[in-house]
């Protein structure tokens, strides 16, 4: 990978570190994949300078991000073993942000959305982190300039990974197969291809599939542009034996973007800006 790119991912997962993780905040949720691995390293900047909170709990949403938390000196809590903050609520009131990478983020604008949506999984952690971003006040993205896109799936062709469970790959991939871009109550597309292709995700260096933190395979589902990210989302989800779906839809505050020349992207929901004007 070019030095352009790892320095487009510095700049933007710095800047919103910078931003977002200041000594008032308490509990930090640290997502996963290669860009996060830069916002862990400022996070040890900080750490030196002491300008966190030296109570700071960091909740990794994967055995990658809770090794960066360990190496770097900082506490990691699984999300279940917070300590208690609310005793009116009789447990943590919510993780105050989480910073995470995204493969494919975009701020789509139709009749239906007009909020950041994104693609994540390609690490095949979307379970965790989807599950972490649920518990947190908020969700800030952060991606190199490939990754800011229109519509997703405009960039992203992977497909939309899919957590499953082993017992029932075969019988889950065929139905995601049998899925059509429009619904009989509905003629609007939920995406472009009127054929999907399911894929069981393959190991490197492993001989079988990838098998995720949570004992789980991955579909990748080839649905071509997406034009309603959360219907899609709820779609595959009622197919049995899907665990989680890699759409994250209505969920983030902030994307930011390191660009090739060094300058940096923020982008915020349709709706914030509609509520700042």
């Amino acid at each position: 990978m070019s030095s352009l790119v790892e320095q487009s991912k510095r700049c933007a997962a710095f800047a919103a570190v910078d931003k977002h993780v200041l000594p008032s905040v308490r509990v930090l949720g640290i997502g996963s994949g290669s860009t996060v691995v830069h916002a862990v390293d400022r996070l040890l900047e900080l750490k030196t300078q002491n300008k966190l909170n030296p109570d700071l709990l960091c909740v990794p949403t994967s055995f990658q991000s809770k090794q960066l938390i360990i190496d770097a000196g900082l506490r990691a809590v699984d999300l279940d073993d917070l300590p208690v903050l609310d005793p009116e609520l009789g447990g943590f009131a919510s993780i105050d942000v989480t910073i995470d990478g995204a493969d494919e983020a975009t701020d789509l604008l139709t009749q239906v959305d007009s909020e950041l949506n994104a693609i994540k999984g390609g690490g095949a952690a979307h379970l965790r982190e989807k599950l972490v971003a649920h518990a947190s006040n908020k969700l800030v993205l952060i991606a190199d300039y490939r990754k800011d896109s229109d519509l997703l799936g405009a960039k992203w062709h992977q497909g939309i990974p899919v957590e499953v469970s082993p017992l029932a790959w075969r019988t889950i991939k065929r139905q995601l197969e049998r899925m059509r871009p429009t619904l009989p109550s509905d003629p609007a597309a939920l995406f472009e291809l009127d054929c999907p292709a399911a894929e069981l995700r393959q190991a490197v260096r492993k001989a079988g599939p990838v098998v995720t933190d949570n004992g789980n395979f991955i579909l990748d589902v080839r649905l071509g542009k997406v034009y309603d990210p959360p219907a899609v989302d709820r779609l595959i989800k009622m197919i049995p034996g899907v665990i989680e779906v890699g759409i994250f839809s209505n969920m983030a505050c902030e994307a930011w973007f390191g660009n090739e020349d060094g300058s940096i992207v923020c982008r915020i929901p349709k709706s914030e800006i509609k509520k700042q004007l």
